[in-house]
């Protein structure tokens, strides 16, 4: 816990949680997917979201507490612009933990997979890296939802839970991508290991 704690380990977070939270504002107001939609006193929009890269590159060099805090951390920007801003409380507080929930696996199955070594497995370790999440989010919206608001129709959460699945694990295989040819450059590995020595 010590090590974690270790002033180069809390810097690292911060550096990739606060570039999390900028590849999210600029990939949510760059490529919204579906704009604001009004359903009953909320809204609902769908962007792409790439705040997950730097919750990878966390959780591959650092590991699973790493990768977690980094990225419940990193869903700041997200929690704010999907949750808090458009006065939805539970996708607010939500989706930080389900972004920790990613960092933490993907440390986990990072460290087991050493996905490094091929970039196919790289990809199918960002992919399974966010089934908890996935999971997480289907609760989030299927179960807890409608307590707080249930006003808003079933027949709209589902479908909505669905193009969110869809789009996450899309962007998963995308960031799957990207590390593993970041990870190929080897004055990367070098600049990023420099923080865990």
């Amino acid at each position: 816990m010590s090590r974690i704690l270790s002033s180069k380990n809390l810097t690292f977070i911060s550096m990739m949680a606060a570039l999390g939270n900028v590849l999210s504002l600029l990939s949510i107001h760059l490529s919204p997917l579906i704009p604001s939609i009004p359903v009953g006193p909320l809204n609902f929009s769908l962007a792409l979201d790439l705040s997950h890269i730097t919750t990878f590159i966390a959780a591959l060099f650092g590991g699973p507490l790493v990768g977690g805090v980094t990225g419940l951390i990193g869903g700041a920007i997200a929690a704010f612009e999907f949750g808090f801003s458009k006065g939805n409380l539970v996708t607010g507080f939500g989706l930080p933990i389900g972004k920790a929930l990613t960092g933490l696996t993907a440390g986990l199955l990072m460290r087991s997979l050493n996905p490094n070594k091929n970039r196919l497995m790289m990809v199918v370790s960002t992919v399974a890296s966010y089934i908890p999440e996935g999971f997480f989010t289907i609760f989030i919206f299927v179960i807890v939802y409608p307590i707080f608001f249930p006003l808003t129709p079933l027949s709209f959460i589902l479908p909505f839970t669905t193009q969110i699945i869809i789009k996450a694990f899309a962007e998963m295989v995308i960031i799957g991508i990207l590390i593993s040819v970041m990870t190929d450059n080897q004055g990367f590995n070098d600049s990023i290991k420099n923080y865990f020595t």
